[in-house]
């Protein structure tokens, strides 16, 4: 009796074995189909965004007038002279964006081997809405400027602020997100928002003033409500985060991509 128990007993657990086994390979099978894209370089959001363009050309040479239109794809430039234009998200250096402008730095080469990459300006007719700013910004990767942030998107914090420059100045609000920090200011194009991604550190000498370091910009606030150190550490430790997952993922992708080392010596 215990050794037909016993055997009904192995039964179970080899069918329950092959059941796990099969499973493992089903969702494997499922994962290998999934798109993967590559460290660094996040697929970009669903989106698509039109406006009727102006595209800014040399001293003396007439405006290109079209449609810009961006989507999850990169950016394009559809001009009324039939010929258009299209940059991948990968074969954008920089941009700067503002409501209604948009400069986009590539890693073309400036014409009649003028040194330097080709830098294309353009006039927007319609207000970009800072949601497709923030999508186009996070779509770059690299760091960028973006003078279009949303004043009502959530916030951890709400900081009344001004923004010292050398000949003037602006006021507004320093908006402290999970996702990144803005400056909101009705003065034209001192508004900004910057991603983790954007900065690299921050420094506050006092409770009242505060540094914001971008690869792109410097800010420097005075500051009408004292900030915490606890807030401010945790914006540090973000942005600390952030360069450190993509110093990783570089690292990784230049591991993957090295030839692989040499073997013994070939007989």
């Amino acid at each position: 009796m215990f050794s037909r128990v016993w055997t009904r007993c192995k039964s179970v657990i080899l069918l329950s074995a092959i059941t796990i086994t099969l499973s493992g390979i089903r969702m494997s099978a499922q994962a290998a189909r999934q798109p993967v894209s590559p460290p660094g370089h996040p697929v970009a959001p669903s989106l698509h965004w039109e406006s009727s363009a102006r595209m800014h050309r040399a001293a003396f040479t007439p405006n290109n007038h079209g449609t810009l239109v961006i989507d999850g794809n990169g950016v394009e430039f559809r001009g009324e002279n039939k010929r258009s234009q299209r940059w991948a998200f990968s074969e954008i250096q920089t941009s700067f964006i503002a409501p209604h402008r948009l400069t986009l730095k590539t890693y073309l080469n400036r014409s009649l081997h003028r040194p330097g990459e080709r830098t294309y300006r353009l006039s927007l007719a319609q207000a970009m809405p800072p949601v497709v700013a923030a999508q186009l910004a996070g779509s770059v990767a690299r760091p960028s400027q973006n003078a279009d942030p949303d004043p009502d998107a959530p916030a951890i914090a709400t900081i009344p602020a001004r923004h010292r420059a050398i000949a003037s100045g602006t006021n507004g609000v320093l908006r402290i997100r999970q996702d990144g920090i803005d400056y909101v200011t009705s003065s034209k194009d001192d508004s900004r928002s910057w991603r983790w991604a954007d900065l690299q550190t921050l420094s506050n000498p006092d409770a009242y003033h505060l540094f914001v370091f971008g690869y792109r910009d410097t800010y420097t606030f005075d500051l009408k409500a004292p900030v915490s150190g606890k807030l401010l550490d945790w914006a540090s430790d973000e942005i600390f985060a952030h360069s450190e997952s993509v110093n990783g993922s570089a690292a990784a992708t230049s591991r993957e991509t090295e030839p692989a080392a040499a073997g013994g010596r070939n007989e």
